[in-house]
């Protein structure tokens, strides 16, 4: 058997054939790029919206430990207040007992009596 030669339309019509194998393949492929981009889509909008959730709870945190600071901040202050009344209380106590039985002279009372103020 005779081989045939081939022609420049022959390796035309196969150069034709093989580019449009190849356009059918790369439509196969950029129609999943497609529903790739769609997919993404989706999933920047559940990312948009866990951003935004996140936005309100630490929103809500930090009003939350505002609000916190700001009760723990008035107990500290009642505490302290209360401990420097009881204080007071005590040296003004102390410096009658000194005064009543005549413990210290008159301008050691004046001088004691003013530290208390």
């Amino acid at each position: 058997m005779a081989k045939k030669k081939a022609t420049i339309d022959d390796l035309a019509k196969i150069t034709k054939a093989g580019f449009d194998a190849v356009d059918k393949r790369f439509d196969a492929v950029d129609k999943k790029f497609d529903a790739v981009d769609k997919r993404f889509a989706t999933v920047d909008k559940k990312f948009e919206a866990v951003d935004k959730r996140f936005g309100e709870m630490e929103y809500n945190l930090k009003s939350y430990l505002d609000d916190r600071l700001a009760d723990l901040k008035g107990d500290i202050i009642a505490v302290i207040k209360g401990d420097r009344e009881r204080d007071r209380a005590f040296k003004v106590k102390l410096l009658a007992i000194i005064r009543r039985n005549k413990l210290a002279k008159t301008n050691e009372l004046k001088l004691l009596s003013e530290l208390i103020r």
